[in-house]
This record gives C-alpha cells, structure tokens and sequence, in this order.
C-alpha cells in the first residue's frame, strides 16, 4: 500500500510499544501540546497535556514543564466489563493522526468475554485556530448483540509531572449536570489555571463532584446496529493569558465543525511549509510529520514558551537547549517566521538570565543557559541522578558556551531572511552585542592568540577541551559581527546604534577591539586544510567504528566517559557543523572535503542531533544518495523508534535537522548576494521537490528538479 505523506497509521496494538506510539501521536496547537494517550487508561502509560511555557518547579526539583490537569481521559464498561485492549486484544484496530487537521481518529472493534461486539470511534483535536480549545469525540455502536455501555469522563488533576501532580484544586464546581469550571494554582505558587468543560451527548448524565478528578457519568442501552456519541469540550486558560477569548463553543456543536476549522487553520501553515516529493512519499511523509510536530510545539505570540528539546513527553523536563537555535529556528526562518520571531522573543526574554550566569562567573555580557526554562537562568543540573553507581559530574552548564553564539546565529539568520529591522533594533542587536561581551571578557589574550580554554563543543565526547574549532569559530564571527549591527542600527535609525551602546557601556573603541580579537582567535589546521577540532585532537587514538557493527549503543555507552576522552571518535559533528553554519569565515584556509573526509568516519551518531546534520553535510557536499541513506536513518529515530528513547518524546532538532536537509541539502536553498536561489542536489530516485519558503515578506512556491 502506497504511503499517504499526510498521514500516520497504526494498524495494529502491540504493547511493548505503546510508550512510544504515545510520543508519535503528539499533536499540538501552539499553545497545548497532548500526549497521545489513549483515552481510556492503560497500565504504564504516561498520559499529559502541556500549556507552553507553563514551567512549575515542584519541591526540591529543576523546573519543568507540568502537565495540566488531564482532558483526555474516558473511561468505559461494556455489559459491565472495563474496556481494556491490553487486557483483552481488539479483534479490529487502527488510529490515524491526520496532519491536514491535526484530528486523531482511533477505531476498535472490541468484545469481551461476555459481551457483544461493539466499535468504538474516538477522536480528538487541538484547534489550532481556537488555541486554548480541545474536543474529544466517542462514538460506540453496537455491532453483535444488544450492549450495555456505561462511561465517564471528566478532568482530572491527579496527572503526574512526571512523578507527582503539579497543580492543585482551589475550586471545582458544576455547571449544570453536563460539566463545569475548575481553577488551579502550580504546586510552587507560579501560576494559576482556569479550565472549564462540557459533555454534549443524547442520553442522561449525572455530575460527580470530586476536587482531583471531576467527571459525568451516563448509560446507554443499545440495541444491534444502534449508535451514540459524547462530545468533551475543553478550554485552559493560564492567568498570564491576560484576557484572551476561551469560551468553549454553544452546545450541540458538532465535533466536525471545530475538526474543519482546525483544518482551515493548518492549511495556511501548510501553504507556508509544503515540501512534497515526487517519487518518494515516504521521504514526504517524514518531512511533513516533523513539520506538524514543530509547527504545533511553537507559540507564535508568547514570549516565555521556549521549545524544549522533547516533544510531547517528560525528556529533559521540555528545557530549552540550543537545538531550537541552530535545527529548529532556520527552518522557522524561512517557512513560518513569525515561529522563529516568537522563539528570538523568548531569547530576548532570557537576557537576564543570561546577565546573572555570566556575572556568576565574573565575566561581562550575557552567556545564555545551556538549559533554560521560563526566565532564561541556567537550569543544567550540575549532578547525575542514576539509578545504579555514583552520580556524574555534569559540566554542560558552564563550559558549553557556544550557546551564546549559537543564538546570536539564530538571530542573524532570521533578519538575513526576513529583513525584519525591527527586531534588530528592538531586541536582535542587544543579544548579539551582549553576547560578544561575554566573549571579550572569557577570551584568554595571549601573545600567540586568542584563546577559549576549558570547554565544550557541539562533540560533547570530549570535555575540558581548549579552542573548540565550532567555539572559537562562532565566537569570533559574533566578535566581528557585532559592530556591523551596529553601524545597521545607525542606518535604520540615525542614533540608534550610539544609544545601544550607551546603555550596554560599550564604546566604538570597544567595537574595534572586538574585531581585533576575532582576528587573532586560534584555529589549528594541517595542511591538507583539515581543521583541529580542540588542541591536540590529531593525537588521538582512531578506532575504526565499523568493527562495533551492529550495535545499539554509542561508543560513549560501550567504552565509558574516561575512555573516550583519548579516542578521536565524536558524538555528533563538530567541525563539520561549524563549516556549515558559517562556510565564508571557515572555508578561507581550510578544504570542505577534506575535512568530510576526517571527520563523517568519526561520528558515533551517539545523539539524535548528529544523522540529521550529516545528511544535510552529505547533500551540500555533492553526496544526495549519501545524504539521503543518512536522512532515512534520522528519520527512523522517532517513526521507528530506532534509538530505544522514543517514549519521552519526539525528538525536536532531529525533525529541524530532517527539514533542514531538505530545505538546504536537498534542494540546495541558499541566499546568494542577498536573493534566495536553490542549487538541487536530489537523491537520484526523486524526480524533484516542491518546496514554499518566504524571504523578505515575499512567499515563493518552487520546484526544484535536476
């Protein structure tokens, strides 16, 4: 059967992976994220719902996104037996996530030991133009046999996050016998939440006052071949909202009505974000799957809702790590702007975080968290908590310090593509300026350089590292780049850029300081143009990673952190990506190919990051086929689950990496002297890519062929 690219299908239960089908069938609005749970309770599930940017910080704990009191959840007997399809296999099953929509429709035909036959048809969507509204549609007919049917459903707060609930009742109250209104404070005082609800069904329900789990009851008699439906609507509404409209839709709406205008909503995304292959709709899936994915784990107008590093699950508790800068903002850039605007908000937001880590350690500037959460300060934990052995010493937090120039990258990219002045003036300036503070008070001024000691790179293998290639590259790319904004600042408004630097206490003398420093940064090559990835890096032991075919796990696993550090193998690219992101300032001296050549052997693709980038590397280095093997690989790691992790969620920069590569290896998009052209280098079965883009306020709808 031939793939349909805007669906995924699951055909068939099977238990042992219904963890990760539940982070696969995430969808999301902007504003809500739902796991896909199934509505019903299932032994070992992890059931939530996320209001982006709703950091709580239980007792004794790092902040972490909670999930809200639950939605999703119906309960259901048929002739006095629960309804479990992992206690009692369906004899028919299929659920459906339908990417024009965002609906996820699952059907079961299910008996129990005596019961008769019944189909159950759930289905449920996050509008995404009403964005604080969620419907869930039941519908149960009787197929052999008159059955009985007795459900309930409700909200309930006894949801863990992940291991203890977040948000506590301070009133729970009716509104007729079909509903009602909640309120909820977080467990640490934060926030506060309003949530209100209603069932519309034809048969009676009665209301059950409960503080944690609220709910209606109702029974139904059904006669072979009769049918009955419930309708839930939900709408939450954080205090930090303001007065947004949340009122759920008049009774008697019918759940296809708010399906429809979901659909008409993503349809504009779409429009926007359409990459559609032709001769291969598995690849085209697997774009459009990380596209809805991502598109619907942006807020597009809230400030504090960063995107965290999993999607639709509890993994680094949603903290927001560079992958949004550097995989996921360039796709944003080009396709959904106004997703990339929103994310360099949240930077911005973050500045004085950034401000306090950097005074922490006795330096100037901003150095953005490796981790962040609602206010920017750094949240890395500084320990290992492991279930067996002694906890790890983390030192993520305060020596990967590329983040800084990592999104000081970010927002260069988004104002290249956009022209937008106003953010440079009103917020893109200030994080690039303050960051290339950080880095004129970290550099060690020496007489043979510029140097950046005791650090960690994008190849995390390798620690307390001195000039990281991809540090000392970016870091002197935002050195030079920092009087350039100005002098644009100047030219957008007369004064703007001598205001700036008023209020940071930067002089133009400064400004030349900072380019003196760039150009005397340390970067080490051969003479075959190979570029050093950290000093004595070409010392290192080579091991011939072919010899661990097949495995499961990364080097890192199999050899050990202490092992590692004298080895030249690499978590993910290093050099690689630093060529990519800035090939003008890496390419003067040193050899694209040459350095491919090191380096792909070395990558242990021991991180979800790595597959992606380097089919993206492939492509741009004339390598498609290559690329493409790479691409399906990465692709695999969230619809497969290949890597073993994909119950605590999708994996973010992994779906930017997949767009990425299609974007800017596989169609080859790229701005050339400031006007976007493409330079196809298509997997030789493809027979082109249709790919939409904006650049400058102009959509373009292109396709790309050889």
């Amino acid at each position: 059967m031939t793939t349909d690219p805007h669906l995924v299908v699951e055909d068939r239960f099977v238990p042992s992976q219904a963890n990760w089908r539940e982070s696969l069938f995430t969808t999301g609005n902007g504003y809500l994220i739902t796991r896909g749970a199934f509505e019903e309770h299932r032994a070992g599930e992890t059931r939530a719902t996320f209001i982006n940017g709703g950091f709580v910080t239980p007792p004794g704990e790092l902040p972490l996104l909670g999930a809200v009191p639950d939605w999703t959840g119906l309960g259901f007997a048929v002739d006095g037996e629960p309804f479990d399809i992992q206690e009692r296999r369906p004899s028919g099953y299929r659920r459906v996530l339908d990417t024009d929509s965002g609906v996820i429709t699952r059907t079961v035909l299910w008996r129990g030991a005596h019961t008769g036959t019944v189909r159950v048809t759930f289905r449920r969507v996050l509008s995404l133009d009403r964005p604080h509204l969620a419907a869930l549609e039941v519908t149960f007919e009787a197929l052999i046999g008159d059955v009985i049917i007795e459900s309930q459903t409700g909200i309930d707060a006894g949801i863990p996050s992940p291991s203890v609930p977040v948000w506590v009742p301070e009133r729970v109250a009716p509104d007729g016998s079909s509903g009602g209104t909640s309120s909820y404070h977080s467990i640490d005082g934060i926030h506060r939440l309003d949530l209100t609800w209603r069932v519309d069904t034809e048969i009676p329900l009665t209301y059950v006052q409960d503080e944690v789990h609220p709910r209606v009851r109702g029974v139904a008699s059904l006669r072979e071949g009769e049918r009955f439906a419930l309708t839930k609507y939900v709408s939450y509404r954080l205090e930090r909202d303001g007065d947004v409209a949340v009122a759920l839709p008049p009774p008697g709406t019918d759940f296809e009505a708010v399906a429809d205008s979901s659909r008409a909503a993503w349809a504009k995304r779409w429009q926007a974000s359409a990459i559609a292959v032709d001769g291969d709709p598995d690849a085209e899936q697997a774009f459009r799957f990380a596209a809805f994915q991502l598109i619907g784990a942006a807020s597009p107008d809230d400030p504090g809702a960063g995107m965290g590093a999993r999607i639709g699950g509890f993994g680094y508790r949603h903290h927001v790590f560079w992958d949004m800068d550097i995989f996921v903002a360039p796709y944003f850039a080009v396709c959904q702007p106004d997703l990339a605007r929103a994310h360099l908000a949240y930077r911005h937001r973050g500045l004085g975080g950034a401000r306090r880590k950097a005074a922490r350690y006795g330096r100037e500037g901003a150095f953005y968290a490796w981790e962040s959460a609602g206010t920017g300060d750094e949240v890395t934990p500084e320990w290992s908590n492991p279930l067996y052995g002694e906890p790890v010493r983390i030192w993520t937090g305060e020596l990967q310090e590329h983040i800084t120039a990592d999104v000081a990258w970010s927002a260069h990219h988004y104002w290249r593509w956009t022209g937008d002045d106003g953010f440079l003036l009103d917020e893109g300036a200030e994080m690039i300026v303050e960051g290339a503070r950080y880095w004129m008070s970290r550099i060690e001024h020496e007489p043979d350089g510029s140097h950046l000691r005791d650090v960690i790179g994008p190849d995390e293998y390798h620690i307390h590292v001195d000039d990281n290639f991809y540090t000392n590259l970016l870091a002197a790319w935002q050195l030079r780049l920092a009087p350039q904004v100005i002098s644009r600042l100047d030219r957008i408004r007369s004064g703007a850029g001598a205001t700036l630097l008023r209020s940071l206490g930067v002089s133009y003398d400064d400004l030349a300081s900072f380019v003196d420093a760039a150009d005397r940064t340390v970067l080490r090559r051969r003479a075959d143009g190979v570029w050093e990835q950290h000093a004595g890096f070409f010392d290192l032991d080579t091991i011939d990673l072919t010899t661990f075919e097949p495995r499961l796990h990364s080097l890192y696993d199999l050899l050990g952190e202490e092992r590692l550090q004298s080895t030249a193998v690499i978590k993910q690219p290093d050099v690689l990506m630093a060529m990519t992101l800035l090939p003008d300032e890496s390419d003067r001296t040193g050899s694209g190919r040459a350095n491919w050549e090191y380096y792909e052997p070395k990558a242990d693709h021991g991180s979800s990051l790595s597959l992606s980038f380097h089919a993206l590397l492939a492509a741009q280095m004339g390598e498609p086929d290559l690329g493409y093997s790479l691409f399906r690989r990465a692709a695999a790691i969230d619809l497969d689950d290949s890597m073993g992790n994909g119950a605590h969620g999708i994996h973010t920069a992994c779906q930017g990496g997949l767009l990425m590569t299609a974007l800017f290896g596989f169609a080859g998009l790229r701005l050339e002297d400031g006007e976007p052209v493409t330079e196809p280098r298509l997997p030789d079965h493809w027979k082109s890519v249709g790919i939409a883009f904006r650049h400058r306020g102009r959509a373009y709808d292109v396709e790309v062929s050889r």
